[in-house]
């Protein structure tokens, strides 16, 4: 059975808008700040939303934090069938811009990926230093199973798969290994993160590199997430330097 059960009307794809729905798919995974979460209530059955931050693990999965006293940890620890909708805007109209739907299951980290994933959250979200701390913290894994892309009116896609928004981290082990010293090593250049930010449109300011993976970069800001996607998929520090250079050109 489908985690979203397909549309009963057929919808013909030539009435619609042209967009390139796995790119704009991964582009509000990575770029999202805040996600609509969904669990379900393990007594009445109903549906029961809250709003939270979203990370991404280098290879494409989303997760986020939970405290264990939260009712939404509960629902989760009763059926773990969840859905997360993301849209990476802050002002304007909702329906005009992209939003992704996820549906899948939640997995609960274990101890030994904990410390490596909350580093990765306070780089994204640096106030997360408050609640991370908590003795009840919980950090969920979402394990995609069912996506949803709506890129604004007209623009529909629900043929993209959860393969398309994972990025392949095999044959990268070079690049992995070095991406925490790298980040480092160019957030310390005087406007580099900046430089980059302003490449995928965004204005210039205090940006900070967060994470590396072969398919490109991300960064953020006080108020704003941005991804850089790379022309070539990356393996090794020589290709990484090599995608730098070009963006330089």
């Amino acid at each position: 059975m489908a985690a979203i059960t397909p549309r009963g009307a057929k919808i013909e794809p030539s009435a619609g808008a042209p967009f390139e729905a796995i790119r704009v798919a991964r582009d509000v995974l990575h770029t999202c700040r805040v996600a609509g979460l969904a669990t379900l209530d393990p007594e009445s059955g109903y549906p029961y939303n809250t709003a939270t931050n979203i990370a991404i693990e280098p290879d494409g999965t989303p997760f986020f934090f939970t405290a264990r006293l939260a009712l939404h940890a509960r629902n989760i620890e009763a059926d773990p069938r969840i859905s997360l909708v993301l849209a990476a805007f802050t002002k304007g109209d909702a329906l005009t811009l992209p939003r992704l739907t996820l549906v899948g299951t939640a997995e609960l980290m274990g101890a030994e990926d904990v410390p490596l994933a909350k580093a990765r959250y306070i780089a994204r979200y640096p106030k997360a230093k408050l609640y991370l701390s908590l003795p009840d913290t919980q950090l969920y894994r979402l394990k995609v199973e069912g996506v949803q892309i709506n890129g604004g009116p007209a623009r529909n896609a629900s043929n993209i798969t959860p393969a398309d928004l994972r990025t392949d981290l095999s044959g990268a082990e070079e690049l992995m290994a070095a991406a925490e010293r790298e980040i480092t090593r160019l957030n310390a250049i005087k406007g580099e993160a900046s430089r980059l930010a302003a490449l995928t449109g965004k204005k210039s300011g205090a940006w900070k590199i967060t994470s590396i993976d072969p398919d490109g970069i991300n960064l953020t800001s006080a108020s704003d997430l941005a991804r850089l996607w790379f022309d070539e998929r990356v393996v090794d520090m020589n290709q990484f330097g090599k995608a730098l250079n070009q963006l330089s050109s």
